[in-house]
This record gives C-alpha cells, structure tokens and sequence, in this order.
C-alpha cells in the first residue's frame, strides 16, 4: 500500500495578512513530496523529495512520526531532496534520538543532493545511512 502525502494547497499560499505573530508564516512552503510505503516488514519506507526547510520542517516531522512503526525501523530515502537546511537536519536528529536505535535508517547515496551536507553535519554519529535499499534487504 502506497500513500502519497502533498500539502494543502492552503498551505501554499502566503497569508493575506501579516502580523508580528504570523510574520514566519508569511513565507509560502516550500515544496515537497513524501511517499509512504507500508508493504516493508518490519518498518515502513519513507521517501521524500523537493526541499525541507524551516518552512516544512514541522509538518514534515509530524508525517514521519505518524507513519515510524512502533516496531520495527522507519526507512527514511533522501535521494530525491534537492535541499535541507538546518531546521529539517534538526528534525532528523529528533527523530534519530525519540526513536531510539535502529528506530530510523536513512537511505542516502554517496551522489545525493544532500549527501555532503549530512556528512558536514555528522549525522551518521546519530544514525545508520545506508546507500541503497540492498544491504536491507538481504538483512530482512
């Protein structure tokens, strides 16, 4: 079973009013796109693509909480994000630490939009990457 998860187009648009309080919403999300797939056991496949940032960042992690197995790990593919900046990277090691270990891998190959950034930021001291789905499924 495959869902494939886009953000209202409500959430798109800048708001017709700006106030102090909203002034960071002002901004319209960036986009993206995150694919969810159940039929991996035990966990579930979570494929994202486009950019996270500050913009997204909340809603994205929310997806990813909601969809993280309660056994079992959460597959996490970054091939297809073309940005992160440091608010999504933030998520990930909430994510890395809330879920515990082994609770998230995340799927990045050497030539990945992002794969230089994560390495800047030593993500994998937080939590197994991969490079292809392959070593997985030889360990399922």
């Amino acid at each position: 079973a495959f869902d494939v998860w886009l953000p209202p187009p409500s959430a798109v648009q800048t708001p017709s009013r700006t106030t102090a309080a909203s002034l960071s919403s002002a901004r319209p999300m960036s986009a993206y796109e995150l694919e969810l797939d159940h039929t991996r056991v035990p966990g579930v496949v979570a494929t994202l693509s486009g950019e996270l940032d500050l913009t997204n960042a909340s809603e994205v992690e929310e997806s990813l909480r909601r969809a993280a197995p309660e056994a079992g790990e959460l597959l996490v593919d970054l091939n297809h994000v073309v940005f992160i900046d440091s608010a999504a990277i933030h998520v990930l090691f909430r994510l890395a630490r809330d879920l515990g270990a082994g609770g998230l891998v995340l799927l990045v190959a050497p030539d990945a939009p992002v794969a230089r950034v994560l390495e800047i930021v030593h993500i994998k001291d937080a939590v197994r990457i991969v490079p292809s789905r392959e070593p997985l499924e030889h360990a399922s």
